[in-house]
């Protein structure tokens, strides 16, 4: 019979390190403790304008595997990636997968969701609820692990519109992602919130964030304000409903070892 220290040393520890390092010991400080991080200039202007004309394109005539849906004072284009160039590229991002991979599981990560938001000016969102108090599971934060965070779902927010403070910013509680408690502010007007945080947002920069970070949209004044979002997650999470890719889309990113990788089927990692 073997011995309880023999049965506890052949035991394999139900995650361990991967021991990529990405980000820097700044970066990765600052989004442990504020639950987000800025990516400037992640697309061109050129890459700008392609994004803005592919998605003009698909919202007034969806192309294959892109799916348009009422998303409450939000039109969403679900499955985006399916339009190719850009929106297909952004996928496999260098900057940005770097990023993913640190905060969530080294390689074995999968993008879950590309979707385009579509938000008329006038229309505000309410504050999501983050932490520990967000019902939501999978999109917990934890940290660390052998000195890796260890996310679940971690999404990638990116401007294809200019934006300033109070006038179509999206806007976060920082470390809200670490919170204990239901936030207070349900109905509340969001300018009158004094801990949410607006985050400008020239066109082509981006805001990577937890999805366990309290964060809301505030009002555009005067014009429609478009966005990207890209979500990932580890190896075994399910894509978001409507966001898988096509065979198509497999076919071509096989030709791409981090497209083909991103764009697996679920699995668990050895």
């Amino acid at each position: 019979m073997e011995t309880r220290a023999r049965r506890k040393k052949n035991v394999r520890p139900f995650q361990v390190g991967t021991g990529q390092r990405n980000l820097s010991e700044e970066e990765r400080y600052a989004f442990d403790v504020t639950g987000f991080m800025i990516l400037e200039n992640l697309l061109t202007a050129d890459e700008v304008s392609d994004a803005r004309g592919r998605l003009d394109a698909a919202f007034s005539s969806p192309s294959p595997g892109v799916k348009r849906q009422q998303n409450g004072p939000e039109v969403e284009l679900l499955n985006v990636m399916e339009c190719g160039g850009v929106l297909e590229d952004l996928v496999a991002s260098n900057r940005l997968v770097k990023a993913m991979e640190e905060l969530i599981l080294g390689s074995q990560i999968r993008l879950v969701a590309s979707r385009a938001i579509f938000r008329e000016s006038g229309i505000t969102g309410e504050i999501t609820q983050g932490g520990l108090a967000d019902p939501r599971r999978y999109t917990r934060y934890r940290s660390f692990l052998q000195g890796e965070m260890r996310c679940l779902m971690v999404s990638c927010l990116i401007a294809l519109d200019d934006t300033s403070n109070g006038d179509g910013s999206f806007s976060v509680i920082p470390a809200s992602h670490k919170s204990n408690f239901p936030h207070p502010y349900p109905q509340d007007n969001l300018e009158e919130v004094a801990v949410l945080r607006d985050l400008p947002l020239l066109a082509g920069s981006a805001v990577v964030f937890s999805e366990s970070l309290s964060h809301a949209m505030k009002a555009s004044i005067s014009e429609e304000r478009r966005w990207l979002l890209y979500q990932y997650g580890p190896s075994y999470m399910v894509s978001w409903p409507g966001c898988n890719a096509s065979e198509a889309l497999r076919e071509r990113a096989s030709r791409d070892e981090t497209k083909a990788r991103l764009l697996r089927e679920p699995y668990y990692h050895p």
